[in-house]
């Protein structure tokens, strides 16, 4: 990992800058394998700046000169803790990009405190969870019982279904792209 090459900036600063750029995000939809054929979700439960508290994707900002990796790795162990372990691939890419609006367009994911570009990660852990930081809790769904749309923060629902259709369970060998 990186060290950090500058301290975060000032509130007010911060504020001001997501009202000019879009920023960089990543944003992890963790997955486990139950058995062969059946597989979760790892959600976890928050406040959001808009809707009161909902299930959500861990994510957030990356810093300056982060590689995306360790970006990952540091939201998922800001959100459930260090003993939650990454399973990465060496050639780590996003699956999928989300576009955030702060202002709302129809159709489309909005966050009211910034434009974001959400480079979404498909990871798997291993260890224990910890729900801490923004997480409430934090909780594994099997795809039939994932929340309804309105207990989703952020649209992000939309975001889970296009990962889970751009990927399948592969027989054995974990998670390969689909062909679909």
């Amino acid at each position: 990992m990186l060290k950090r090459e500058t301290q975060l900036l000032p509130d007010a600063k911060w504020k001001a800058l997501q009202l000019c750029i879009p920023i960089t995000c990543v944003d992890v939809l963790l997955i486990r394998e139950v058995n062969k054929s059946t597989f979760e979700i790892g959600l976890i439960y928050r406040n959001t700046p808009h809707q009161g508290r909902r299930w959500c994707l861990i994510g957030g900002r990356l810093f300056l000169n982060e590689p995306l990796r360790d970006a990952v790795a540091r939201q998922v162990h800001d959100a459930i803790g260090k003993h939650a372990r990454c399973i990465l691939p060496a050639n780590l890419q996003p699956l999928f990009i989300a576009e955030y609006f702060s202002k709302r367009v129809s159709g489309s994911l909005f966050d009211p405190r910034k434009h974001a570009i959400g480079l979404t990660f498909v990871v798997q852990i291993q260890g224990q969870t910890q729900p801490q930081g923004e997480a409430i809790d934090f909780r594994w769904f099997t795809l039939d019982q994932l929340p309804n749309s309105k207990y989703f923060g952020f649209g992000q629902r939309k975001v889970v279904f296009e990962c889970i259709q751009r990927f399948e369970l592969a027989d054995g060998c974990g998670w390969v792209q689909s062909n679909r």
